[in-house]
């Protein structure tokens, strides 16, 4: 590998841990300021009082079990289920091909007791090959159905997404429904609810339920009482949450299978006695180390792996989604006034001006956000702001927005760990900018990426000290991967925040007169005092002055 090369993977590793450290100091800082905002004792009650009501109406959501009664006629799927308990339980136990295809035609009949057996079967890799998504797909069928006995495994495999894609709040109401019955169901609902992971944070219910789980015998949950924590902070649009059970449908077959229960019984205990979910197990015990002041600050637990930013001391990110922070017409006039003397600034300089808009995580991936908060409006005001500027200046405004969400299902465009666009992501954003201002036409190509780690926990995992399955793979982009006939003879001075870190590397490769970067938290976040100091250094004489701003930030274009 080349100097150069070395060179510059050691500044992506720079840049990663100085992302990490300012998330660490920004977390500290936010837990202060929860700390010294409880000032008085009669604040601190005001606190408590609205937030018992909160907890009491969220209490009255929360919906009973209905449990149905289903009689099962002695058809063809019952007998097929019979046989293959008949063969299962013998002994010695009959043909596996034998019994598993009894019940693969039980399951196909409709039979859920035959479903869930069949995911059983593949999960544990009893007479065939363990076989993660066939067991969610026979589980998830036993569910949908109402079989309670398929619930426990596949509310497990939800939240860890083996076999099925992963989702806390399915996984939240699959333990709700067990929760009365099941100790078990009961703990793991308690640390979800100290978590905020597919249900709200609340230390209130996290404590009832946690007292649930000892009531029914389930002594792992006494050592997690001292792992509840009470920050104070409310998720804002999730007041309105409702903890649904599922529907359960208990089979009864009919007089002719008279023993055909306790064959069920006796097999369903057999396959939990031998059941080993040690992938579980293993991540609630390191659930036991997040940081619950980093979950209730900083980080949010999303789905299929991705944790979100709701540090309201750090940009906009949660209203930015739920929509209730749009600008006012006075507001939007005052950015597009500014934008104006900022362009007009640029053009006496001898160089032209461009706003490269980049939309927050939360906005790109909506489809990952918990369920449980509410969105006011799905049109943001990035998205307002830029069919303002576009109706009523001249200001070239490069929107990331369309092109990411034309191709996140194909490329990782984010890091599920961190709130940051990765490099694949920075590259489309660099594709926007050279089409609007060079009219060249890239195209990201995932093969040309190097693989630099693949155990990286951003700013997001970080603060919340999350280990294990969150972590991210880093992409690196190589200068090689640019050919000569792609680089254009121009220069350009690119003014932004910390998204404009990767976007800077990436688009120096195409920039034959170079790109002059600044950074705006080095000029104290003033993006005209770090343009300015980027003309008086005559590092280069840019053809643009790019200002990029990641939504959460849009206040400080005003």
């Amino acid at each position: 590998m080349s100097r150069k090369r070395k060179m510059k993977r050691k500044r992506i590793s720079y840049i990663l841990t100085i992302l990490i450290i300012l998330t660490v100091i920004t977390a500290a800082l936010c837990v202060f300021l929860i700390l010294r905002s409880r000032n008085s004792d009669g604040e601190q009650k005001d606190t408590e009082q609205e937030r018992t009501e909160i907890l009491q109406e969220e209490s009255e959501l929360e919906h009973p079990v209905e449990i149905e009664t289903v009689s099962v006629e002695s058809d063809d799927a019952v007998g097929e289920l019979y046989r293959a308990l008949e063969l299962a339980l013998s002994e010695p136990a009959g043909s596996a091909d034998e019994i598993v295809s009894a019940f693969s035609r039980s399951a196909e009949l409709g039979n859920s007791d035959a479903m869930y057996f069949l995911g059983e079967l593949y999960f544990q890799g009893v007479g065939v090959e363990t076989d993660l998504e066939k067991a969610g797909t026979y589980l998830k069928q036993a569910c949908e159905s109402g079989n309670r006995k398929a619930m426990p495994l596949y509310a497990k495999m939800l939240f860890m997404g083996d076999g099925a894609a992963q989702d806390y709040d399915e996984s939240a109401s699959y333990f709700y429904t067990l929760s009365k019955e099941d100790g078990e169901a009961s703990y793991i609902l308690g640390v979800m609810s100290n978590l905020g992971m597919g249900v709200p944070r609340s230390a209130e219910r996290a404590g009832r339920y946690i007292d649930q789980a000892l009531e029914a015998g389930y002594g792992k949950a006494e050592s997690y009482r001292g792992k509840i924590r009470d920050t104070g902070k409310m998720i804002d649009g999730a007041q309105k949450f409702e903890l649904r059970a599922k529907q359960v449908r208990e089979l009864s077959y009919g007089a002719e299978y008279k023993d055909l229960q306790e064959w069920i019984d006796a097999y369903q205990s057999v396959l939990k006695a031998s059941e080993d979910y040690s992938a579980f197990e293993d991540e609630m015990t390191a659930l036991l180390d997040v940081d619950v002041n980093g979950i209730s600050t900083v980080a949010l637990f999303g789905n299929n792996g991705y944790l979100f930013h709701q540090n309201e001391n750090d940009g906009t990110s949660l209203h930015d989604y739920i929509g209730d922070n749009h600008f006012s017409q006075k507001e939007l006039e005052s950015i597009a006034a500014n934008l104006e003397k900022e362009k007009k600034y640029v053009e006496q300089n001898g160089s032209k001006f461009v706003l490269l808009l980049i939309p927050n995580k939360e906005t790109m991936y909506p489809e990952w956000m918990p369920s449980y908060i509410s969105r006011v409006d799905e049109t943001t005001r990035e998205d307002l702001l830029v069919e303002y500027l576009r109706e009523h200046t001249d200001i070239n405004v490069v929107y990331a927005k369309d092109t990411l969400m034309q191709n996140k299902e194909l490329y990782p465009l984010y890091y599920r760990t961190d709130t940051h666009a990765n490099m694949v992501g920075s590259l489309f954003m660099v594709s926007d900018l050279l089409k609007t201002c060079y009219d060249v036409e890239i195209t990201p190509d995932l093969d040309k990426f190097e693989i630099h780690m693949q155990d990286y926990s951003g700013d997001l995992g970080t603060a919340a000290k999350c280990t294990g399955r969150y972590a991210d793979t880093v992409y690196y982009y190589p200068d090689r991967a640019v050919g000569e006939a792609e680089k254009v003879r121009s220069s350009m001075m690119l003014v932004g925040d910390s998204f404009s870190e990767f976007i800077n590397i990436e688009t120096a490769y195409y920039m034959r007169g170079g790109v002059d970067h600044r950074m705006i938290a080095d000029y104290d976040y003033d993006y005209h005092s770090a343009m300015q100091a980027g003309f008086a250094s005559q590092t280069i004489k840019p053809e643009y002055v790019v200002w990029e701003c990641v939504e959460r930030y849009l206040d400080r274009l005003k």
